[in-house]
């Protein structure tokens, strides 16, 4: 893809990617000259106490979201996706998960669809109301 970067003050639609990429580059620059400017010990990628079990099961449900978005719908995948991290990740009992997956799905679903007038995918749960 090629977009038009145009000027400043007639900007095109790739002015904004590329300003944007041109200062993340000088910002990593600048980040890994200071990096090895730097003699204290190594930053640990795991910090210790970490739950790498709810790290990894958030990444999972989060994938899963991803793939069944398009095939559930948006209200039915986020449904699901808000149940199993608050039960599988946060360790909430069922009847508190179903609580808040209902009231937080309802209330993302409401953001989207009338405040943000944006299009979702509609799943099975759309086209019963």
């Amino acid at each position: 893809l090629r977009f038009h970067v145009g000027t400043f003050r007639a900007p095109g639609a790739g002015l904004f990617p590329l300003v944007t990429g041109v200062a993340l580059g000088i910002f990593s620059i600048l980040i890994l000259f200071e990096a090895k400017r730097r003699t204290e010990e190594p930053i640990l990628f795991w910090v210790p106490g970490a739950d790498k079990k709810a790290i990894f099961l958030s990444s999972l449900v989060i994938l899963v979201y991803a793939l069944f978005l398009d095939r559930l719908g948006f209200l039915a995948a986020t449904l699901v996706f808000f149940l199993l991290i608050s039960r599988f990740v946060s360790g909430h009992r069922w009847t508190t998960a179903v609580f808040f997956a209902v009231v937080a799905s309802l209330a993302t679903y409401s953001v989207f669809k009338f405040l943000l007038r944006s299009p979702l995918p509609p799943g099975i749960l759309e086209r019963a109301f």
